[in-house]
Order: C-alpha cells, then structure tokens, then sequence
C-alpha cells in the first residue's frame, strides 16, 4: 500500500481540467453531467481528474430518482 505522500504525488501528476473539458471530450450526455455535477457539487469550472469525473458519472447513473 502507498504511503500517503506517495499517493499525493500520483494524484498531483494526474492532470485536472474543468469537468466541462472532461464532458466535451468524453461526449457525456447533458442530462448525466448536470447530475453529476449537482451530485459533487461542483462550482462552474472546477478542475477535477479523470477518475474523478469518472467516478462522480458512475455515482450520478446510480442515482434512483422518484417522482412523488
């Protein structure tokens, strides 16, 4: 298991750009990133990592929503 500043330093070399960049380039559907970024709480042009515009999809498409 890696220590915790070996963990920092791989998440600092992964790049992070606005998640609107990630949605652009991935194609994600309108629908799915305004759940997404409601769901992590994103402010306008939040710079995240793949993974995590990944993960924060994955958490958004498993969402159950009830009308009522």
């Amino acid at each position: 298991m890696p220590r915790k500043d070996e963990t920092q330093e791989v998440q600092e070399q992964e790049p992070r750009r606005p998640y609107e960049e990630w949605a652009r380039e991935l194609g994600t559907p309108g629908w799915l990133l305004a759940a997404a970024k409601t769901k992590a709480g994103w402010a306008l042009g939040q710079e995240v990592t793949r993974k995590e515009y990944e993960a924060a999809l994955k958490a958004a498409q498993g969402e159950v929503i009830r009308n009522g």
